[in-house]
């Protein structure tokens, strides 16, 4: 099923932070939070799972304010920002800015208004993370890296839907766009079949033809003299130059 995309909200005015939180669940998106200080969201980061986008208050009470806690959070992983302020002051954007924020919303901001900064900051984070894949003459690899590449974001009818890659049975390669196919169905993306090898992990996924790639978690039947291979009940092709890679990466017995 999908994973819904998670907001960290960090706001200490107590009516403003639930209008924030109410509208994130109307949006489709599931709020961590809200909490009301940089040193309680530190903590609170480290008890919850990671959060795809962080809605960041500036003027919190305590030592460290909002782009504080901003610069402490893109420490530990690549996450888009959205600042919140009351203040329209040049200081305090120039200090916001430097972190490269995805958005900068003055307060107080509509529904409507975050909705489009939320969906924007997911967009531009998800091809930014799509162009750090290598020229189409290299080597086909998976990425390595689960704490940075933990998630995808998949377009599906106008909204962007959170998979996580044990979520994926496989991933087909078209003449222009991939199609990555899950439990919970199918989306059609404008990568290729490189570029989203580099977004998935290398312990769970396997190139098995030219056209193909697959979770080996969910392979429930492999037919070497065929050269085929069954997935969520759906036979795919299993190249023969692929296939020895395939039965060093399975866990055979006897």
């Amino acid at each position: 099923m999908d994973t819904p995309i998670r907001i960290l909200i960090v706001e200490d005015e107590p009516l403003y932070a639930q209008y924030l939180a109410l509208a994130a669940c109307n949006l489709g998106y599931e709020p961590l939070g809200p909490v009301d200080s940089a040193e309680a969201a530190l903590h609170y980061y480290q008890q919850v799972p990671r959060p795809d986008l962080a809605l960041l208050d500036i003027n919190l009470a305590g030592n460290l304010d909002g782009v504080d806690l901003a610069r402490e959070l893109l420490a530990t992983q690549p996450l888009p920002i959205i600042f919140m302020t009351a203040r329209a002051d040049t200081v305090t954007f120039a200090r916001a800015k430097v972190l490269g924020p995805s958005a900068y919303l003055l307060k107080p901001f509509d529904e409507r208004t975050l909705a489009h900064a939320v969906a924007l900051a997911l967009h531009n984070f998800a091809g930014i993370q799509a162009s750090q894949a290598p020229p189409d003459d290299a080597p086909l690899a998976l990425s390595t890296d689960l704490g940075l590449r933990h998630a995808l974001f998949l377009r599906d009818r106008g909204r962007l839907v959170k998979v996580l890659p044990a979520d994926i049975y496989y991933v087909e390669a078209g003449e222009k766009y991939c199609t990555v196919v899950t439990a919970a169905g199918k989306y059609a993306v404008r990568l290729s079949l490189r570029e989203l090898a580099q977004e998935l992990p290398v312990q769970q996924f396997v190139q098995t033809h030219r056209g193909y790639l697959v979770n080996a978690d969910h392979i429930e039947q492999l037919d070497p003299a065929a050269n085929t291979l069954t997935l969520a009940g759906t036979a795919l092709p299993l190249g023969r130059a692929y296939r020895e890679a395939l039965l060093r990466q399975l866990r055979l017995l006897g």
